[in-house]
């Protein structure tokens, strides 16, 4: 007897869910069997989920590198006009006061400089010898600070020179990284469209009873918490944003992934930070897990690919994944914790 419609419509969908997950099946008997339950269909979305999930951290750190390169480019030229300036001050300087320097050395060796022998030979009274012994001083030391002036603009326009270089030299590199960034940003950006929409076309065929087990636990009602501080700011902005949905690469204000609304909460609280967990993780300092306290960011799997702001009493206010909205869960089920980052206090 052949099989009934059920069960060939979940044997179809068992075998679309394998080839989205990329898992190869060279003969039919590897097949892995169609989930028995809703749960099981809502957990294979989720691990389906993840991959896309560090796809777009992935695209949105080569976005933040990218964004760092162009700074770095932009300080880079700054700081080039600025040494050439300074090379040109100091050359025009220099040039002035060698030209003092070589007029003064002509007129020496055209007998404008008597030495004080000559200048006690020709005096008639000791008055006179001691006024000349004191021009002659004069013009000694007038003549020295001249070459030491042109000795210290040559320095200062040769290191400035230097620094000119070397600036120009970290823009051409700056540039060129830039250059590369967005070549790398096209590619993440194709692979996680791809992978995005596997993720969604499953979760358009799950049942309302699999999408209601993919939601999972957790509140979307949670108050604010007490207290001061950009830490706290950044928790009541979360929470402000429970029931938002979840959409990739979203950085609010209405709709969010986890990275963005980790960033966007703490910009409303006055803190910057970078859009991906893969830069967010460098961002704050470390904390212990036992240490941790509300507004620090949890980051969770091998990949720190997914986090969330700890509101205290041992949850986090979280954008979890797709089929699901910003809401409250405990810390400790969300997953493996990988880190802590305390971003402000």
């Amino acid at each position: 007897m052949p099989p009934s419609r059920p069960k060939r419509a979940r044997a179809a969908a068992a075998m679309t869910l394998v080839a989205a997950l990329g898992v190869g099946a060279p003969e039919a008997a590897a097949a892995p069997e169609p989930p028995d339950t809703a749960s099981e269909a809502a957990q294979r979305l989720r691990d389906l989920a993840r991959k896309a999930e560090v796809l777009t951290e992935d695209y949105k750190k080569a976005q933040d590198d990218h964004q760092a390169r162009q700074e770095e480019l932009a300080r880079a030229e700054a700081a080039v006009a600025r040494a050439e300036r300074e090379a040109a001050r100091a050359r025009t300087e220099e040039r002035k006061f060698r030209g003092k320097a070589d007029q003064l050395t002509e007129a020496s060796y055209q007998g404008a400089r008597l030495n004080k022998l000559s200048a006690l030979v020709v005096s008639e009274s000791p008055n006179e010898y001691l006024d000349r012994a004191a021009v002659l001083d004069n013009l000694a030391a007038e003549h020295n600070k001249v070459i030491r002036t042109v000795a210290r603009a040559a320095r200062e326009a040769a290191a400035a020179e230097r620094r000119a270089r070397a600036a120009r030299d970290a823009a051409a590199e700056a540039e060129a990284e830039a250059a590369r960034l967005e070549e790398e940003i096209a590619r993440r950006k194709e692979a996680m469209d791809e992978q995005i929409a596997e993720v969604e076309q499953q979760y358009n065929r799950l049942s309302g009873q699999e999408r209601a087990a993919l939601a999972g636990s957790g509140s979307t009602d949670v108050g604010s918490i007490a207290g001061s501080g950009a830490a706290v700011a950044a928790v009541n902005a979360a929470l402000s944003k429970q029931g938002s949905p979840y959409v990739w690469g979203a950085k609010g204000p209405n709709r969010f992934d986890c990275s963005g609304l980790v960033q966007w909460s703490y910009e409303q609280a006055g803190v910057s930070l970078p859009a991906s967990t893969r830069t967010q993780i460098n961002a704050g300092r470390a904390v212990s897990v036992s240490a941790v306290k509300p507004g620090d960011v949890v980051f969770y799997y091998d990949s720190a690919s997914h986090n969330g702001i700890y509101i205290g009493n041992g949850k986090v206010v979280h954008a979890p994944t797709t089929g699901q909205n910003v809401k409250v869960e405990g810390y400790k089920v969300i997953g493996d914790i990988h880190s802590v980052r305390r971003m402000a206090g």
